[in-house]
């Protein structure tokens, strides 16, 4: 008895349409034949009952595919003790589909091979641009708040470091926030790397010293910065303004309606520039960096919020479609990826979480 595996994915590639299995990595182009006969067996079956059903294709060729399909995984023992994907994976095809994709990547490692990736990219494309910029926007550089971190320990902040969803309403000096946002996103010197030139250092990791993501910043409690959504330029060091006003409404709304969002004094919306990764590694692993670079600053976020007495939270609970309204980006050259913000924590609301856990 034999049975699809259910691990199988469709998609047109430019020369055709293509079938994978992708757990083991497999791939035929989709003649009709064999779509046929995958469907045949959506449910256990022998190979007498499927030859029979499909008599019209002629028994040679219908035996012929079944044992190539066998023989690469997309027909599998009906009794056989594979775990099965969607069940495993409750039914999320897709993140199933690439995590397998991602795996065993080939990676040039020695100086001759990889000189050649180098020299193939740099023929391909130029090098995307390090830095987005609004030229034309108003632009207020960042304060310096040289005194807003307290002398700890970087064990105290770790200790210290909770998500906190309950704030005072008290604005936060612009100083503070401008530590916070270059601290995490700004530059800390330039890294001379040969063939693709001067890249950039932060504090946060990042594949490649590409640096992928950027920071949009919407304010409403903050001194002297006016309400509104605003972009850090790298570049620059400042805040670029796209929009005025009180968008706390959005920041909700962009954060799945988790409410608590607009008691904070502001969130910052990561957003990943696609072609500054897929530029150089060009796999489908590369997807991983967006997640891995936004997790990186999000944690460097959350780290110095706190070591300025600040109560900081991260979301992925995102509407990607609203955000990139919001941003005006095109949710493909640039896409939304993550949500982190801070206020004052509100200190009868910590007490009382510590007391209720005991």
């Amino acid at each position: 008895m034999l049975k699809r595996s259910p691990a199988i994915a469709a998609y047109w590639l430019k020369d055709g349409f293509y079938l994978e299995e992708f757990v083991l990595g497999e791939r035929v182009k989709a003649k009709p034949l064999l779509t046929v006969i995958l469907d045949a067996f959506s449910r256990p079956r022998s190979l007498a009952s499927a030859r029979r059903e499909l008599a019209p294709f002629g028994a040679k060729a219908v035996v012929r595919v079944i044992q190539q399909l066998v023989s690469r995984g997309f027909l599998v023992p009906a009794n056989r003790k594979r775990p099965d994907v969607a069940a495993a994976w409750k039914d999320c095809f897709a993140a199933a589909y690439f995590h397998s994709a991602a795996k065993d990547v080939t990676y040039a490692t020695g100086p001759v091979e990889w000189q050649r990736v180098v020299d193939s990219r740099l023929a391909a494309a130029p090098q995307p641009p390090l830095f987005k910029e609004y030229k034309r926007a108003p632009f207020r550089r960042l304060e310096k708040g040289d005194n807003c971190f307290p002398r700890a320990s970087l064990r105290e902040v770790l200790k210290k470091r909770r998500t906190v969803r309950q704030f005072r309403r008290s604005a936060i000096p612009l100083g503070v926030v401008s530590e916070v946002i270059r601290g995490t996103w700004g530059t800390t010197g330039r890294l001379n790397t040969g063939s693709f030139g001067k890249l950039l250092t932060k504090t946060s990791p990042s594949a490649g010293a590409l640096h992928p993501v950027e920071c949009y910043l919407l304010a409403w409690e903050v001194q002297g910065l006016a309400p509104g959504l605003y972009h850090y330029s790298v570049k620059r060091d400042g805040l670029e303004r796209l929009r005025s006003g009180d968008l706390r409404e959005q920041a909700v709304r962009a954060a799945s309606g988790q409410t608590w969002v607009a008691d904070a004094s502001f969130l910052c919306i990561l957003t990943v520039v696609v072609d500054r990764v897929f530029w150089k590694y060009t796999s489908p692993n590369a997807y991983r960096l967006f997640l891995l670079d936004a997790g990186h600053l999000a944690q460097t976020f959350c780290l110095l919020a706190t070591a300025s007495g600040l109560g900081a939270f991260t979301t992925a609970a995102i509407q990607d479609s609203l955000i990139e309204e919001l941003l005006r980006i095109d949710g493909v050259r640039e896409i939304p990826i993550y949500l982190c913000g801070a206020g004052f924590p509100d200190p009868s609301a910590a007490k009382t979480s510590v007391e209720t856990l005991g």
